[in-house]
């Protein structure tokens, strides 16, 4: 399976440990100074991670812009351009303040769930620095350029994403300690579905 590749791919990068740790002791040393920041960027007043609710914002910002800006091909869409800048906007300025919560959790990691979220993390900033490119091209009137951008950015951001969900799901991060006992009152068993026999 090719996910299962990837990220043994990346688990078994070495290297990577030596920038993630001195990285983690800085934003660990940090948030000790700042405990009450400390709390509010891991969710504790939700009861949850932070993060995971602050990435619906650049999200559902990029997908608006995306659409806005498909829309606003042609010469008929122009009045949608500035809708397509703003959300573009909005959803880099959400990734910038979900980054910060995405930092505080990953300092925490261990393992290959440190090294898998190092490059989700990397790959959230290489995203930031597109839309950022997107919007300077919008600006200086090379639209066309800043739509490929902002699309391209969009596509990665998807990658970055089901590297997030691998964090959760498989490694756990953020993930309390009894969440994966079976409680009957709130869960249902889905049994597997069986494969169609096609021949």
């Amino acid at each position: 399976m090719i996910g299962t590749a990837v990220l043994g791919g990346i688990e078994g990068q070495d290297w990577i440990d030596r920038i993630a740790d001195p990285l983690q002791r800085g934003i660990r040393s940090v948030l000790r100074r700042a405990p009450v920041v400390a709390k509010v960027l891991h969710g504790k007043f939700l009861g949850h991670p932070l993060h995971p609710v602050l990435v619906t914002i650049p999200i559902g910002a990029w997908s608006c812009g995306l659409v806005l800006d498909v829309a606003g091909l042609g010469r008929r869409g122009r009045r949608l351009h500035r809708g397509a800048d703003a959300s573009t906007a909005i959803g880099l300025g959400g990734a910038l303040v979900a980054a910060l919560a995405g930092l505080a959790d990953w300092s925490t990691t261990l393992g290959s769930a440190k090294r898998i979220g190092f490059v989700h993390g990397a790959m959230n900033l290489a995203i930031a620095g597109v839309y950022g490119a997107s919007l300077a091209s919008r600006a200086i009137g090379l639209r066309p350029l800043g739509i490929a951008l902002s699309t391209a950015g969009f596509g990665l951001a998807g990658a970055s994403g089901w590297l997030g969900g691998e964090l959760i799901y498989r490694y756990g991060v953020g993930v309390s300690h009894d969440a994966c006992e079976r409680r009957p009152e709130t869960q249902v068993p889905v049994p597997e579905a069986p494969i169609a026999d096609v021949g």
